[in-house]
């Protein structure tokens, strides 16, 4: 199981950080209500804190990656490991929803965007429920 969950959180990752690439080439800051739209060159500035329209920070892209390797190739997997990615995608469960690019998408489909978005959302949500069930003998 936490094998399983180490290569959710590997392909998720993957996900996330073609959504980092096309958001930073295309320009795509977050868009989320409430919060004043940045602009194109501090997204840019400011991806590693506050992510983009199609990515979660990338910080927590690089503390996903560190979880999913030891969760797939430490002889041992660690459960904190598990539950970091638990928690990792509980959070980009709730954030995929709130950006305007997700709804979009699925609003009008598009062949490069959807899968991105709506890709990177059920795996983080599979990721979430795994991830923060892990060790507990369920």
């Amino acid at each position: 199981m936490l094998r399983l969950v180490g290569a959710i959180g590997l392909v998720q990752l993957v996900l996330g950080v073609l959504g980092l690439r096309k958001a930073l080439r295309e320009g795509l800051a977050g868009d989320v209500p409430a919060y004043p739209v940045r602009p194109v060159d501090e997204m840019r500035s400011r991806h590693w804190l506050e992510g983009t329209s199609l990515s979660a920070p990338t910080v927590m892209l690089v503390v996903q990656g560190v979880a999913s390797t030891s969760l797939l190739l430490a002889p041992r997997p660690p459960v904190l490991a598990a539950r970091v990615l638990g928690v990792l995608g509980a959070i980009m469960s709730i954030g995929y929803p709130i950006e305007r690019v997700w709804r979009d998408s699925l609003v009008a489909p598009d062949r490069t965007l959807t899968p991105l978005t709506l890709g990177g959302f059920l795996l983080a949500l599979k990721m979430a429920i795994l991830g923060w069930s892990a060790g507990s003998g369920r």
